[in-house]
């Protein structure tokens, strides 16, 4: 298993969501827009 950590540099190229999503999806691109601010906020820093 590979673990990748994901960082406002590389989420919109990694794929976060379940399998049978994709980035077009409303629920992907909604969940990545949510951890962007999180990001700002100090998540995972």
């Amino acid at each position: 298993m590979k673990y990748i950590r994901v960082t406002s540099e590389n989420i919109d190229k990694e794929h976060i969501c379940c399998a049978i999503s994709n980035n077009k999806d409303i629920q992907v691109s909604s969940k990545k827009a949510w951890l962007k601010g999180r990001f700002e906020d100090g998540l995972f820093s």
